[in-house]
């Protein structure tokens, strides 16, 4: 036991020594707070407008200069727009005009703020709803410089295929087009989460499968991380989501078997994980299972795969991707009828879905 214990305490000293470190972190009180929000979604070569919205929490803000950070190649109306006076309690608002000139797989609009810190109010501030811990939050409010930047991010993508979208789940950007249609037609689509890493993945799926095993050991161990802050359940997300991902790498560098596998696992893990939270990935991952089960022309178990994800939650917006999927399979089958039917649904989800709009055309020409 004293063993196994030395292991637990090993795995997760560095998230034990971040949590402390962040418990004896000075939070000074919020001061202002920074939003950008698009007015309309981009459309390619059409000006649209981009509204950044300042709030001053505490004290008075006598300037604060904007600027866009926006797409290499894109336009703006001006290279920053200045903020004068905005009071305690109010909010002041800039609009930037810009242009999109290119389209994006993954894009970004970040707005920069630079203020100008008013120390005093933020002082009195801190004394008024911090007095025990005044003096340390004042000292440390002292070494911020006299200018403090701050950022928010509209990440996106705008794509020939399906015009404008906030990036994340709810957005799948990649086609397997390993897998052949017909002319004029793009392979099925599926999701692949970029910003996780294979090594990341892998090290999520490695860690949970240690807190279960030292768990098994020592039944009370998820109490006391839960009571140290841990967050089990995120963890087993992590786990969940490190399993799609591995299976997504297999399957685009063409190990079906391995990706598979993988994904098999995914599905006996999910039992027991709160159904809200993961609904997107399992939608992601059912569909995906269908896709290997095509690519290995097993297509009755890749129709079977991807109606799970659809009857996952019809009323998902993912289900554009999913009933395009099983529209195109059908095609292949040489079942127009029923390919135009699940084509003509999936438009039902969203506008602007382009490559859908051009196949469902073709589907139904004669």
């Amino acid at each position: 036991m004293k063993a196994i214990l030395i292991k637990v305490l090993t795995v997760f000293f560095l998230l034990y020594t971040a949590l402390a470190s962040q418990a004896a972190t000075i939070q000074l009180p919020e001061w202002y707070r920074l939003e950008v929000a698009l007015n309309s979604p981009p459309v390619l070569h059409k000006e649209l407008e981009v509204n950044v919205s300042f709030q001053s929490l505490v004290g008075n803000i006598e300037e604060a200069l904007v600027r866009l950070i926006i797409p290499d190649g894109w336009t703006v109306d001006a290279a920053e727009k200045k903020m004068n006076n905005v009071k305690a309690g109010k909010s002041s608002n800039l609009t930037f005009k810009i242009t999109p000139t290119t389209y994006l797989k993954q894009g970004s609009i970040i707005a920069e703020a630079s203020i100008k810190v008013p120390f005093a109010d933020i002082e009195a501030e801190i004394k008024k709803q911090h007095p025990e811990q005044a003096e340390g939050m004042i000292e440390a409010l002292k070494s911020w410089p006299a200018v403090s930047k701050r950022y928010n991010e509209i990440s996106f993508a705008l794509m020939a295929e399906e015009t404008f979208y906030p990036l994340g789940q709810g957005m799948w950007l990649n086609y397997a087009d390993q897998i052949k249609i017909a002319e004029g037609f793009r392979g099925p689509v599926y999701f692949d989460d970029a910003i996780i890493t294979t090594h990341q993945a892998q090290t999520d799926v490695e860690m949970y499968e240690k807190l279960v095993n030292y768990s098994k050991a020592d039944p009370d161990l998820e109490k006391k991380l839960a009571e140290s802050g841990v967050d089990i359940e995120q963890k087993k997300i992590d786990q969940l989501n490190g399993l799609y991902v591995l299976a997504t790498r297999m399957f685009i560098e063409g190990n079906a078997e391995e990706a598979l596998n993988m994904i098999n696992r995914f599905e006996t893990e999910i039992a027991g994980s709160k159904p809200d939270v993961i609904e997107n990935l399992e939608i992601a991952a059912f569909n995906l299972k269908g896709l290997l089960f095509w690519q290995m022309n097993q297509k009755r178990m890749a129709e079977d795969f991807l109606k799970k994800a659809f009857y996952r939650n019809r009323k998902n917006p993912l289900q554009r991707y999913v009933l395009r999927n099983i529209g195109l399979l059908m095609l292949v089958n040489g079942e127009k009828s029923t390919a135009q039917q699940m084509l003509d649904l999936a438009l039902t989800f969203k506008t602007g879905y382009t490559q859908l709009e051009i196949e469902s055309a073709k589907a139904k020409a004669p």
